[in-house]
């Protein structure tokens, strides 16, 4: 937890330096998107005490600072432990690249969480607690077109935090260590930008 407050209070210190740097150039342009909201089709694959892929689907809003800073949220389920969408992971964070009137490329940072449920298919420590501190990182590729839709490819590490230690299963014998292993994911939306 408190890695997680610690990363929480990094970002707010980079939007407050960025501020500070960057004020003069705040939306002196005109024609580009400042606002996207839209759904998007994500692909998690998790390493650790969760091993295993899925497919979700999610929200996502985002809100173009300047030209080259924006924020960028995510809401998604996924069905890690289960066979319904009762996995939800949320992201909010900052997206840092280029963006013009026709496409944007952007390098995201984004701290969340990831909840996952009370399954006999996950170990106990990954269900109590159920809610872990993530950050995902990676790539994004905007595609704005002209009826205010947009296309959105991204494609990045997600990393959980999981705890210290380890844990061994009593029937089983196995142990799983526990700490802060990378995942894959990748995504793909369409929205509106405005």
């Amino acid at each position: 937890m408190r890695w997680g407050i610690a990363v929480f209070g990094l970002v707010c210190l980079f939007f407050s330096g960025i501020k500070t740097v960057c004020g003069q150039i705040v939306m002196p342009y005109s024609g580009l998107p400042k606002y996207e909201i839209g759904a998007q089709l994500n692909g998690l694959q998790l390493n650790g005490p969760v091993v295993g892929g899925s497919f979700g689907l999610g929200g996502r809003f985002g809100f173009n600072y300047n030209q080259y800073v924006s924020l960028d949220s995510d809401l998604s389920v996924y069905n890690f432990g289960g066979d319904r969408l009762n996995t939800v992971a949320g992201f909010l964070g900052a997206r840092v690249g280029y963006t013009s009137q026709q496409f944007g490329v952007y390098a995201k940072l984004r701290p969340g969480f990831i909840h996952f449920p009370s399954s006999p298919e996950l170990v106990p420590p990954v269900t109590r607690p159920a809610s872990h501190f993530v950050f995902d990182t990676g790539f994004v590729m905007v595609r704005y077109l002209e009826n205010h839709m947009y296309l959105r490819f991204e494609v990045g590490r997600t990393f959980v935090n999981y705890g210290g230690g380890s844990y061994s299963d009593s029937v089983t014998g196995q142990v799983t260590h526990l700490g802060v292993p990378g995942g894959v994911s990748v995504g793909f939306g369409v929205g509106a930008h405005w």
